[in-house]
């Protein structure tokens, strides 16, 4: 039974919020838990990624995974940041590699997992790595939804196993 998503990066939640309210059971990777611990429907691991490969391992050859949802941290990848590129590569050659490798983590996990997954990440370096987004969108786009989100920060997906939804039957652009 696929009862299991598992959200890369995310200290939140918010992701997994909708699937827990309609039965999966969530697996947050986050260093930024604290501790490793459960909450409810959340099991949250305060590992990085590479610290929590041999679990993510298991939930993967369970056969439970339904979904995976990483969004690496894009401080030092966003082109909004770039400004800030210069100084951050003088304190570090190896800054935006480190940050890079993250987002290649989830990735590599999405497509290891032979389940639907995304990487999200706002516009940055990230197209030169992986190519042009699945799907782009801002926050405004969906302020149905979500009030509070209404503002643009054009965002990108990098998908697999995810039908285009502009497509499907029935979509309606949100936020209009």
């Amino acid at each position: 039974m696929r009862d299991t998503i598992l959200c890369l990066c995310d200290l939140t939640g918010t992701m997994a919020r909708p699937w827990v309210e309609n039965g999966y059971k969530a697996v947050l990777v986050d260093p930024q838990h604290g501790i490793d611990h459960e909450d409810g429907a959340y099991l949250k691991l305060a590992r990085t990624i590479e610290e929590a490969f041999a679990q993510i391992s298991v939930l993967v050859r369970s056969g439970r995974l339904a979904f995976v949802a990483g969004f690496p941290p894009c401080t030092d990848m966003a082109v909004s940041g770039a400004q800030w590129f210069a100084r951050k590569y003088e304190a570090d050659h190896m800054f935006q590699a480190k940050a890079v490798s993250v987002a290649e983590q989830c990735r590599v996990i999405g497509e290891m997992s032979g389940v639907p997954y995304m990487v999200e990440n706002p516009v940055s370096v990230l197209s030169n790595v992986f190519g042009k987004p699945s799907h782009t969108f801002d926050p405004c786009d969906y302020t149905r939804f979500a009030p509070e989100d209404n503002y643009t920060k054009k965002t990108c997906l990098w998908t697999g196993g995810i039908p285009n939804a502009s497509s499907q039957p029935g979509h309606e652009p949100a936020g209009s």
